[in-house]
């Protein structure tokens, strides 16, 4: 790409990407409520954690776990009407929970129910971000993903307030509300017409194949989607159990609160901060990311021995940040990894392990803390399962490739420089001809 394109890229994307900003926000406001939620409905139900807290796993793990099927209807129905149609499922979730105090129909309306919706307005605004954006791509997603970080920063507190002022039920009445809120956005999430005008009946044809399935013969991708899966485990428990330590410590539940607003924190500097470090230096990208995963793995382990209020904040926010950096690369990683003409599927892949990982995460974090009789038990889990993905993600990035693949001139390269092979390093400035992957 010249710096004439280069410059042109944007105009009517950056409507788009304020889209996926906004509901970034809200859904991952949601999700980061979650634990304070399922304190809340403990104390209604009387039905205890290894119950409530399939709501918070079905809310994260069915926003990722369903890409696979959203990603076939990508390809069918448009990407803005699929936003439009999770925006009300979110909406609609949430509004028939407040008419319910039934353990079942709560896990239906505040986990099934919205998990689904929030994966059709991510996977399918994500789909048409792509389509305005090649060098400033690793940016634009740290810009919108950081919606996620704002979200996690500014809604446990404000869930907190709506569940004191207006009871349980009618928290969920209001997140109603603000759901339909991102509906507005989606619906000016067009697709940028001059990529769809440059589609050739060759390229329409071969948009038939809804999955491309020749993903799974590169081990590197393999490897990488397995780490990803391995980390949402442990990415899922600090959302649930900082907010238990908290109360268990004996602070209040603004303060134990707190901790994940903090995460959150951390999480919207990092993205935008590392999106901008990512495009800036793309040949350290790689190494810069799995010093990241290893810190993220670091953090969670001093929480399990410390009863120091603000020690625990410092490592919600380092984890937030290094959690948050960790999401942020993974379509820049895929598309340096696979290509961009085949995103969709392969990200597609990355995102149903991630929604496996939140969806098992808390589930078998409290299988743990059971059998070791210990809450605190849960952060030295979180620490092995990602430290575990680390390891994975080393393998992926550094053995060596079988065979080379020819990339179409508009995709963004892959280097592979000896002795030590810097792998899926994303550099579109270098993206004049075919490149060896």
């Amino acid at each position: 790409m010249t710096q004439h394109e280069c410059r042109g890229e944007g105009g009517y994307g950056w409507i788009v990407v304020l889209a996926l900003f906004v509901n970034f926000l809200i859904i991952a406001g949601l999700q980061s409520s979650s634990g304070i939620i399922h304190t809340e409905l403990m104390r209604t139900t009387s039905a205890d954690l290894s119950v409530i807290g399939w709501i918070g796993s079905l809310l994260t793990g069915l926003c990722a776990i369903s890409s696979p099927i959203v990603s076939v209807l990508t390809r069918m129905i448009p990407c803005r009407v699929l936003a439009i149609i999770g925006n009300i499922m979110i909406s609609l979730g949430f509004f028939c929970a407040f008419f319910t105090s039934s353990v079942p129909v709560l896990i239906l309306c505040l986990g099934v129910i919205p998990g689904i919706g929030s994966n059709l307005i991510v996977f399918s605004i994500t789909m048409i971000v792509k389509g305005y954006f090649v060098k400033r791509l690793p940016l634009v997603y740290g810009i919108a993903l950081s919606g996620i970080g704002v979200g996690m920063l500014s809604f446990p507190s404000f869930y907190v307030y709506l569940h004191t002022s207006f009871g349980t039920n009618g928290s969920f009445l209001l997140c109603s509300a603000v759901c339909l809120n991102g509906m507005v956005l989606s619906c000016l999430s067009k697709p940028n017409a001059s990529k769809l005008r440059e589609k050739t009946p060759d390229q329409s044809v071969s948009k038939t194949k809804f999955f491309d399935f020749s993903l799974f013969k590169s081990y590197h991708f393999v490897l990488f989607v397995t780490a990803h899966l391995a980390f949402n485990i442990g990415n899922a428990t600090p959302f649930t159990y900082l907010q238990i330590k908290g109360l268990e410590l004996g602070f209040s539940e603004q303060s134990s609160a707190l901790f994940i607003t903090t995460l959150g924190a951390g999480s919207s500097v990092a993205r935008i901060a590392f999106g901008w470090f990512s495009a800036k230096f793309p040949k350290i990208r790689i190494r810069s990311y799995l010093i990241v995963v290893l810190m993220a793995s670091l953090s969670t382990l001093p929480v399990a021995f410390t009863s120091s209020y603000p020690l625990i904040l410092v490592c919600s926010a380092l984890f937030g940040s290094c959690a948050g950096v960790t999401h942020t690369e993974i379509p820049t990683i895929i598309i340096g990894m696979m290509g961009i003409d085949r995103l969709d599927s392969a990200l597609s892949v990355a995102y149903l392990q991630q929604g496996i990982g939140s969806l098992i995460g808390i589930p078998l974090t409290d299988i743990v803390c059971r059998s070791a009789g210990n809450n605190n038990v849960s952060f030295i889990f979180t620490f092995g399962i990602t430290a575990l993905a680390f390891l994975l993600m080393v393998l992926s990035f550094y053995l060596p490739n079988k065979a080379p693949r020819n990339v179409q001139s508009h995709e963004i390269s892959t280097k592979f420089p000896e002795p030590k092979p810097e792998v899926f390093v994303v550099d579109a400035s270098e993206t004049r001809g075919p490149a060896a992957a």
